[in-house]
């Protein structure tokens, strides 16, 4: 399941099928949300197939602030967060899409186990951040 996805490839093949085991494949239909802001976080995605939106609700209106795409991690910046763990925008998908959910605990003992992988998801979280500066939401 996990050996497609390239921020995985450095892992070896026990490693992914370790991972591979607390995981699940996902598929969610065009137009449904796959979670909303301010829900509390409790997995991580890596997008298969298709497309999702982030958006952002901003002075009442949704604002969309990048579209994630195949081979894309998704959500992945309150895994970073120390105190709050909720969702700082919503997603949701723009084509029926396929995921790969990848459960709290798990990205735990990623973090733990292979600091490099969640090093390339840090760089990820940069420059999606610089590309959020002109709404103020960083």
């Amino acid at each position: 399941m996990l050996d497609s996805l390239e921020i995985l490839s450095t892992l070896t093949q026990d490693d992914r099928d370790n991972l591979a085991v607390f995981c699940q494949e996902r598929f969610i239909k065009k137009w449904n949300v796959l979670f909303s802001e301010w829900d509390e976080w409790n997995a991580m995605y890596f997008l298969k197939s298709w497309k999702i939106d982030i958006l952002k609700n901003i002075n009442w209106e949704d604002i969309k602030l990048w579209q994630v795409v195949a081979e894309e991690v998704l959500w992945e910046m309150a895994l970073f967060q120390s105190t709050n763990k909720s969702r700082m925008a919503s997603a949701i998908a723009s084509q029926d899409s396929t995921l790969i959910v990848i459960l709290d605990f798990s990205m735990n003992e990623l973090k733990a186990k292979h600091p490099h992988v969640i090093e390339k998801i840090k760089e990820i979280i940069e420059y999606r951040n610089s590309q959020n500066t002109k709404y103020n939401i960083v």
